[in-house]
């Protein structure tokens, strides 16, 4: 996240400067100002259907633990079994399970190993200063695709768990509730479940943290106060630059969980973001996802 932030360090200082030099021309060709969420469309298209909370059809490997349990001679591990593969059902559930699966994944696993970290621009870039509309969006495409620094990495210490994985300087993975999620969804694959939780959009703020909104409490988002804080102060005073904010369109993430111990194997984020910064009373908007892949081993 620092080289990301590194860039986005440069572009406020690249459209300070612009500001400063610009004339009257240039402020006409400027892209207008936009509140909009740029991501609205894709959202609609792309995200799981509001009621979704999809059970896997076949749920008849589950027979063989629920007859168990009227046995007298039943083992005494069978009732965690049991326990284990009752399938949770209805978004409120699924939510409940997927916490507890998760944030257990963060604190007792044996590590958790990061397969990769890729950012990209997920949307049309907007309010870029017309004389560097060009170099604007290239620096930005250039220095998109994968972060060296999260590529192959395993993280054993529960500090570094801590960390860096989501959510990145809490002890926990996540503190979604049902209000904050869209859409969840469970299936059985291959003797595995596959657990999908879609967040709720969050609108634009310059106060987000990890204990408000909504993507939030699940993911490595990206921080208004923190990229605010990258901005030295004379740049803000000196071009006019205001307080940065950021919005989350609603965002995935898949996990992979054994039923029979109930552990996280695998879990994939996909993050969307806006990053809202204002200059001279106009908004540069740009649309980013971050895309995080794990393996956690017990």
């Amino acid at each position: 996240m620092k080289k990301l932030l590194a860039i986005l360090l440069a572009f406020s200082m690249l459209f300070a400067f612009a500001a400063c030099g610009g004339n009257g021309d240039e402020e006409t060709t400027t892209a207008p100002t936009t509140t909009e969420d740029p991501f609205a469309a894709i959202d609609e298209t792309t995200a799981a259907p509001a009621d979704e909370t999809t059970v896997a059809a076949d749920e008849t490997t589950t027979a063989d633990a629920t007859t168990v349990a009227g046995e007298t001679t039943t083992v005494a591990d069978e009732t965690t079994t049991e326990a284990a593969n009752a399938m949770p059902e209805g978004k409120e559930e699924i939510v409940k399970y997927y916490n507890t699966v998760i944030n257990n994944a963060k604190k007792n696993s044996k590590s958790i190993h990061s397969n990769y970290m890729k950012h990209a621009v997920a949307g049309e870039i907007t309010g870029i200063p017309s004389a560097l509309d060009s170099i604007g969006q290239s620096l930005i495409k250039d220095n998109m695709g994968e972060d060296d620094s999260k590529k192959n990495v395993t993280w054993t210490s529960a500090a570094d768990k801590n960390a860096y994985f989501p959510v990145e300087g809490e002890t926990y993975a996540s503190k979604l509730t049902a209000a904050d999620v869209k859409s969840a969804s469970i299936t059985e694959k291959n003797g595995k479940w596959e657990i999908k939780v879609t967040t709720v959009a969050d609108p634009r703020s310059e106060s987000y943290s990890h204990s408000k909104g909504h993507a939030p409490k699940a993911f490595n988002a990206v921080l208004p106060g923190i990229i605010d804080g990258y901005i030295p102060g004379i740049v803000k005073s000196m071009f006019s630059v205001g307080t940065v904010a950021t919005g989350y369109p609603s965002s995935t993430v898949v996990v992979t969980v054994d039923p029979a111990t109930g552990n996280v194997t695998h879990a994939n984020y996909m993050l969307y973001w806006t990053l809202y910064i204002p200059l001279g009373g106009e908004d540069v908007v740009l649309p980013f996802s971050t895309e995080n892949d794990y393996n956690i081993n017990w």
